[in-house]
């Protein structure tokens, strides 16, 4: 955990994606959490100032990117209910 805990959004968010990322692997994830997951690092580190170093940004970007590029991919896994060895998020881990 890098979080030095003094900002909310990279505290609170960096840990929810942990959890949902986690949880997802792990091929306990439903669709809604790819909505929630997208929110999430929506909202963590979008406005300069709102956080004390750019660990939120970095945090979140991935995040989003996967979220843009492979969202299909996460859907399937999370549908499937197991882990796919050709799976992205298989290959991940």
């Amino acid at each position: 955990h890098e979080s030095c805990g003094q900002c909310t959004p990279c505290r609170e968010g960096t840990a929810w994606m942990t959890k949902i990322l986690a949880r997802i692997r792990r091929g306990e994830g439903e669709l809604s959490d790819l909505d929630q997951l997208a929110e999430i690092a929506s909202g963590i580190g979008i406005m300069p100032g709102t956080t004390i170093c750019g660990l939120a940004d970095g945090a979140a970007w991935p995040v989003k990117n996967a979220m843009t590029k492979f969202r299909g991919e996460f859907e399937e896994y999370i549908k499937s209910g197991r882990r796919s060895s050709g799976s992205a998020l298989a290959a991940a881990h």
